[in-house]
């Protein structure tokens, strides 16, 4: 069949798809406006460490509300983007990299990347104070892996408030046994110190008061709690060993040793990381149970009483012992003798001052 020339143009315009419909998702005109209006897909990118340019606002999210405003130069990290907003996933607070407790959005042109954050020297961090004890002679320096200043001998205690890497920085010590702080910069080792703090005391809330109950007849101790509205609440108990309530004969040196009932106070809490000692007093070095040790010239044994010990008067104490045998028992001189772990808790939970009562 014979065609113009005109019929053979509009055809092979149909065949290039010059005069085709407009395929399903594409965009012209006003179907573009609408397709710009909707926010963008968030993408994940490589890790990156930002610094601003300048101050700049951070948003909740992608054109959203200002939540902070950083100052120029921050630091900041991102692994995610969308379109022009960048995510900003942690910052570097006091030199350190820290994640964000909730994400938040920052233009991209106010960013510009930068090497990854490796400080040459590890960041000094301040530490809760503590006190250490050295475990060898030492160097004492004036910076990590500085200079020598002074020697320092095993057994020598300081304190610490700063830590840099493998260095404690040196905030007091103890000439004569009284804390004094230093007059200048000085670093030991981590690895030739020991932790030898005592452990945190247990928050006592306002207006509440503690004591001790001991029930001679069940062989329990309780740690009880008042509060300002009257209620009583029981914060720990643990099985106690407690004095022979008895006398020895007169050829033993005829002592008696009792826990007697009755309304006590801690008097003063004491502490010792290496144990608290024990020495055989003279009114006992007739019973047969020492006449060995006599014999040897040995009068005073380490550690026996455990850690940690409350006095609460007429020589009596809440202590630890080395034997968990006798706990249960009545077998002590007068004390109050409790397994190690709960020597420790009651030293936690006590104060100096508080009431302590005995039962029958």
């Amino acid at each position: 069949m014979y065609r113009s020339r005109a019929a053979v143009w509009l055809s092979s315009l149909a065949i290039t798809g010059l005069l085709l419909p407009c395929r399903a998702g594409a965009t012209s005109g006003p179907t573009s406006e609408l397709s710009a209006s909707r926010p963008t897909v968030e993408a994940v990118t490589r890790p990156k460490t930002f610094q601003l340019r300048r101050e700049a606002p951070l948003r909740q999210w992608p054109g959203g509300e200002t939540v902070e405003r950083w100052e120029g130069d921050t630091l900041l990290t991102s692994d995610r983007r969308a379109g022009e907003w960048v995510r900003v996933t942690g910052h570097f607070p006091q030199g350190h990299w820290q994640p964000m407790e909730s994400p938040l959005w920052v233009r991209a042109e106010h960013l510009r990347i930068v090497r990854p954050f490796r400080p040459k020297h590890p960041v000094r961090q301040r530490v809760r104070a503590r006190t250490y004890r050295l475990e060898r002679d030492i160097l004492v320096r004036d910076r990590p892996r500085g200079h020598p200043v002074a020697t320092w001998e095993e057994g020598d205690k300081f304190t610490v408030r700063w830590r840099r890497g493998g260095w404690l920085e040196v905030s007091g010590y103890f000439p004569e046994g009284r804390w004094k702080p230093v007059e200048r910069t000085l670093w030991v080792p981590a690895g030739a110190a020991r932790d030898v703090s005592p452990p945190p005391t247990v928050p006592l809330p306002e207006g509440a008061e503690r004591h001790i109950v001991v029930d001679k007849s069940e062989f329990q101790l309780r740690v009880l709690e008042e509060r300002p509205d009257g209620s009583e609440q029981q914060l720990y108990s643990t099985e106690v060993g407690l004095g022979m309530d008895d006398c020895l004969p007169e050829e033993q040196g005829g002592n008696c040793y009792y826990t007697e009932p009755g309304d006590y106070r801690v008097r003063w809490r004491i502490y010792k990381p290496d144990g608290i000692d024990w020495c055989i007093p003279d009114s006992m070095t007739k019973e047969e149970r020492y006449a060995e040790d006599i014999e040897k010239g040995k009068r005073c044994f380490e550690g026996v009483l455990g850690k940690f010990a409350l006095n609460i008067g007429k020589t009596y104490a809440i202590h630890g012992t080395n034997n968990p045998d006798s706990i249960g028992r009545k077998e002590s001189h007068g004390c109050i003798r409790v397994r190690p772990e709960a020597a420790k808790a009651l030293w936690r939970y006590m104060r100096e001052g508080d009431r302590v009562t005995i039962r029958p």
